[in-house]
């Protein structure tokens, strides 16, 4: 059986060496930490053996995540998942008076959404109008949108207001970790029309831990497939010879250095650990993979508080704080896990960058004094501990502006080197567990075209209404958009 030489067990490096395994390839991964999952995972604790609640930052499974689905299918853990349908959002000072968006981008519950009380309804209705109008614009300005922001594509058009900005900021940064004035607008034209096309419920959450409930199911089907995972066996440089790869020197579980010998090898690790391997000899073979040093990352910290007793009046779905320091969202774990008899946020920060470089401390105490704005019952005696994670050695992809034309696909200039990632170019264009797992997938298409090795490996893309029908909408709604903006402008807003 051809080898490949899986560097990365993430989600898609995972995926991948599922994929290619199946097809009848002879699979390794090498894992640096000391357990799969990568960013979609749980923290190992020494002292707790791994306390299953201290995932990497809460996690959302929207129904147009397909190729997600149909490995859920495949594994047979439909049953680990529950359906969500609120997005609730607070004001501070406000609890426990929250407002709703339901499968907000659905148009059964438009009129719902339009008296939510989020926006009044002159501008909730040019928000939604907004959306509408990113994801009818044409196709073939890829390379436009690429280059404008979000931010730049609203204050361009007539039906502005500060609170459609405001409300599209606090979506973005919560949903992506990329502000408004900083994300593609070709990024989000292309998640809106995924989530618009396959819109309730609006997403899914796991009935307990990501590590336990969805990568775990995947690591076993690889072993029992035959797949070999090496845990704490990290890659420290890449050997190139005649323009392949000819060499991986490791430093294994023990720290003894390891050297592989591979016949093709799958880079299924952050772009910034690509950066630290890109040196001359590599740079050489493949000055293209230059170019991922333009590319963009960014902390973002989670934070786990286990509270002694309920807190009443918390819901048990997705909670946005309008207006916070530091960029929290959370959700309320307790009520959708099993085992716990007080109230376990689990929380991110998004916008953690005034924080970055302080010490986990002073960290957690400007974090929660963010949150008792809004829960001011969050007092230390409430509290039983708090897990805080900065992820600073774990940043993020950013979806920034102008950053497609240097993201790199899944074939490099080194014939036996392919790579894998969020980073890397898909259909899905945005960093998340979708955008992973169908890179996974079109790396293993790629190596297994390659070779000429079994059948094609399916990548699912999104569906998505045709763009002539979002323009004719844009079209019939652009009198009622008018009038809202009139009403707005009347209203002082």
């Amino acid at each position: 059986m051809p080898r490949v030489t899986v560097v990365g067990g993430g989600l898609a490096g995972l995926v991948a060496a599922l994929r290619l395994r199946q097809g009848g390839f002879d699979v390794t991964v090498y894992e640096a930490s000391a357990r799969v999952g990568g960013k979609a995972g749980a923290m190992v604790w020494p002292d707790r053996a791994g306390d299953p609640n201290d995932e990497h930052g809460y996690h959302i499974f929207p129904m147009w995540y397909r190729n997600i689905w149909s490995l859920v299918e495949e594994l047979g853990i439909e049953s680990h998942f529950q359906d969500c349908t609120d997005f609730l959002q607070l004001h501070a000072g406000e609890f426990p008076k929250f407002t709703i968006f339901r499968n907000i981008t659905s148009w059964r519950y438009v009129w719902f959404n339009l008296t939510s009380g989020v926006l009044p309804v002159p501008e909730a209705f040019l928000f939604f109008y907004s959306a509408l109008d990113l994801m009818s614009q044409l196709y073939r300005y890829r390379e436009k949108l690429d280059q404008v922001t979000v931010t730049g594509f609203l204050r361009s058009r007539f039906y502005r207001t500060d609170l459609i900005a405001d409300q599209f900021q606090e979506l973005m940064l919560k949903g992506i970790s990329v502000p408004t004035y900083e994300v593609s607008a070709m990024t989000m034209r292309n998640v809106m029309r995924f989530w618009v096309k396959s819109p309730e419920p609006m997403h899914r959450i796991l009935k307990g831990s990501l590590q336990e409930q969805w990568i775990e199911p995947i690591r076993r089907r690889c072993e029992e497939l035959g797949v070999r995972i090496e845990t704490r066996h990290a890659l420290r440089r890449i050997e190139t010879q005649g323009g392949r790869v000819a060499r991986l020197h490791l430093r294994d579980a023990s720290g003894a250095p390891l050297t592989v010998e591979p016949e093709t090898v799958l880079l299924a690790i952050p772009f910034g650990r690509v950066c630290e391997l890109l040196d001359d000899s590599l740079f050489e073979a493949a000055p293209p993979l230059g170019q991922i040093r333009y590319l963009e990352s960014r902390a973002m910290a989670a934070f786990n508080i286990y509270c002694k007793g309920r807190i009443p009046g918390m819901p048990h779905e997705h909670v946005n704080l309008l207006d916070s320091t530091y960029g929290i969202s959370f959700i309320d774990v307790s009520q959708n896990w099993p085992g716990y008899e007080g109230t376990v946020l689990n929380a991110i920060a998004s916008d953690y960058t005034a924080l970055a470089g302080l010490s986990d401390v002073v960290a957690t105490e400007h974090l929660m004094a963010d949150l008792r704005r809004y829960f001011p019952m969050l007092t230390a005696d409430g509290i039983d501990r708090i897990v805080f994670q900065s992820h600073a050695d774990q940043p993020l992809f950013m979806n920034n502006v102008g950053g497609w034309a240097f993201r790199p696909e899944a074939k490099t200039a080194v014939s036996n080197l392919y790579l894998c990632g969020d980073y890397c170019r898909s259909a899905i264009d945005l960093v998340c567990m979708e955008g992973a797992v169908s890179t996974g997938l079109r790396a293993a298409e790629a190596i297994r075209g390659d070779l000429r090795v079994g059948d094609p490996i399916a990548v699912l893309k999104p569906f998505e209404y045709p763009t002539a029908l979002l323009v004719l909408g844009r079209y019939a709604l652009l009198p009622v958009a008018a009038l809202a903006k009139l009403a707005a402008l009347v209203s002082g807003q």
